[in-house]
């Protein structure tokens, strides 16, 4: 017998592609295969992102055209997971009758069980003929699930399924308790759970065993790990210290971290720690104090400013990433201002810059959009004109040097291989030896671009594949 395929597409964060990874252990374990294309899979499943409307926006023109598919076809399995599932559950059961599963983020546990009982009841309905039976008639059999079930966290992972054999993502916590009030994330992904350290090591050992060599843990305010861990003096700093131990793995990073646990023990930890990675992704936000307090962020600019003294004074090596949001409602001209100014004083090396939309359901969502678009459009190409000058000096400045690149693959614009730096820093140079991937080599940097470096492979010598240098530059 056939076994049944699937095609799962990711929007959104790194938390939703290593869910989706979890969704595809699960069916894999119940006998499903993943399709080439999407037009071969029985089970097309989206697994979404509400924290953007343009990742919506993606979702919405998708199920628009699986519609038309599941008209000629209607043993089509239509599934809608994660936080769209979650924010917009009512609109997608109630309006949406060619979808047949709406699975919030916390009910993945089960997710095979639920794409088994949709598939059956939709072959039914195609050998009955009776397309016009939607899953509105077999709802009480629970075709549609919508937040129920068991945590994804909760599910044993099968390292095996993962598209990179020497990286993966680790969750270590779920939901966030923060209350900025542009983001939806608490209401789609519930309050913070952490994860035991002793679970975390022991399936950073099991990626470790199966070829994993980088490792980076995820969590929506990943600096905050470990504060409902009662009793267990579990915190982000520990647990690198713990993850260290593991023989084989040379890079540990972690994202998405908060600007207010930023402490001292943490940043001990990236002082001292050679395998921790060389760059951290604190967001700001703003460079204006009014809008960082009607974002509800709990800092201010001159807090944030103190925290990477703190940081910069034990580990001056640590490269900084950094969010904005730009036309935040109320943002003034001169508040908008004060954020390029803090962008250029902190010299980030590279930074997300988002338009401000309204998010339904938060508290932002209820003020009035008050900056025009035709301003958040202008705001956005200034600021990000500004990050990409410096993102050009940082990689500028490493011409002529050679670095430790990690190969991740082949690049998507002209066929060379590309991989990162402990910067996380992009870096393309050419060779055909796709053995390659997965390895750490040495590559001297000959040219600097907007977004990413070019270089030269050079001979690697067993003493590099061996090391673990805890600088990006290896020698001049």
């Amino acid at each position: 017998m056939t076994a049944p395929k699937y095609h799962l597409t990711s929007y959104g964060c790194q938390m939703n592609k290593l869910d989706s990874e979890l969704v595809e252990s699960k069916l894999r374990q119940r006998g499903y295969e993943p399709a080439a294309t999407e037009a071969e899979a029985s089970v097309v499943l989206l697994n979404t992102c509400s924290v953007r409307q343009h990742a919506e926006d993606r979702v919405w023109s998708k199920l628009g055209k699986l519609r038309i598919r599941k008209r000629s076809d209607p043993s089509l399995v239509v599934g809608v997971l994660g936080c769209m599932a979650q924010e917009h559950k009512r609109y997608l059961v109630s309006r949406m009758p060619h979808v047949d599963l709406v699975v919030g983020p916390s009910a993945f546990g089960d997710i095979d069980d639920t794409v088994e009982m949709a598939r059956s009841r939709n072959a039914q309905i195609a050998a009955e003929r009776e397309p016009a039976k939607t899953r509105h008639e077999v709802q009480g059999a629970g075709v549609v699930t919508v937040g129920q079930g068991v945590s994804g966290d909760l599910i044993r992972r099968d390292v095996r399924v993962r598209p990179h054999r020497s990286q993966a993502f680790v969750s270590v916590m779920r939901g966030c308790n923060m209350p900025c009030t542009y983001c939806i994330v608490p209401t789609t992904r519930g309050d913070e759970v952490s994860r035991p350290i002793v679970d975390l090591v022991e399936e950073a050992q099991r990626l470790c065993d199966d070829g994993v060599t980088e490792i980076t843990l995820l969590g929506q305010t990943v600096n905050a790990y470990g504060r409902d861990l009662t009793g267990q003096n579990a915190t982000l700093a520990r647990l690198l210290r713990a993850l260290h131990e593991i023989p084989s793995l040379r890079r540990l990073a972690f994202i998405t971290s908060h600007p207010n646990f930023l402490n001292q023990e943490l940043v001990d930890a990236m002082a001292e720690l050679p395998k921790v990675a060389r760059y951290l992704h604190l967001p700001v936000q703003s460079g204006s104090n009014a809008v960082l307090k009607a974002m509800r962020r709990g800092y201010t600019v001159e807090r944030y400013l103190a925290r990477l003294d703190m940081l910069r004074s034990k580990a001056p090596d640590i490269e900084l990433h950094s969010d904005f949001i730009v036309g935040y409602p109320g943002e003034t001209a001169a508040d908008f201002e004060a954020t390029v100014d803090l962008v250029n004083r902190v010299g980030f090396a590279q930074s997300y810059v988002f338009k401000y939309s309204p998010r339904p359901g938060t508290l932002a969502a209820e003020l009035p959009d008050d900056v025009p678009d035709a301003e958040k459009e202008r705001r956005n190409h200034v600021l990000l004109a500004a990050q990409e000058a410096l993102t050009w000096q940082h990689n500028r400045a490493l011409v002529g040097k050679t670095t430790e690149v990690l190969v991740e693959g082949v690049s998507k614009v002209d066929g060379r291989l590309s991989g990162r730096t402990a910067h996380h820093r992009l870096v393309h140079f050419a060779s055909q030896d796709m053995d390659l991937v997965g390895q750490y080599v040495p590559v001297l940097v000959t040219e600097a671009l907007a977004h990413s470096v070019v270089g030269d492979l050079l001979a690697t010598t067993a003493a590099q594949e061996g090391a673990h240098d805890r600088s990006e530059v290896v020698h001049p």
